[in-house]
């Protein structure tokens, strides 16, 4: 039903959706990291830089920022989402209902409501990333 997965530093429960796309999430910006140092050159200058980059990283201040940030971005995401889709999510993520209760509230079927959670997750996806 749920998972405990270490965010930020601190053990959250979440449910297994947003466990599976956070993994992904991460598995997506490893990629693109792996991706991003294949296609520089490795200089002197840019080791350096990329040192730097790297352990600034490891400073909590900077992590907590970031989380700050990327969470002010969803709740802003989350504003601009139709009654509707703050009452999928809400059923969802928060009511842990299964998608044939939610289908039932809706009157729709569970194939629709696994569709349409996905289209709202990639959509919000998306928005965070503008």
């Amino acid at each position: 039903m749920g998972k405990t997965i270490n965010y930020g530093g601190s053990d959250i429960s979440v449910s297994d959706e947003v466990a599976e796309f956070l993994e992904n999430d991460r598995k997506r910006q490893s990629a693109e990291e792996r991706s991003y140092r294949r296609h520089i050159s490795k200089s002197e200058s840019e080791t350096v830089s990329a040192n730097a980059t790297q352990s600034s990283f490891d400073n909590p201040t900077l992590c907590e920022v970031i989380k700050s940030l990327m969470l002010e971005k969803l709740r802003t995401v989350m504003l601009n989402l139709s009654f509707k889709d703050k009452t999928l999510i809400y059923f969802y993520f928060y009511c842990n209902d299964s998608m044939e209760k939610i289908g039932e509230f809706f009157n729709v079927s569970k194939m629709a409501i696994s569709k349409r959670l996905k289209k709202l997750l990639s959509r919000m996806r998306m928005s965070m990333e503008t």
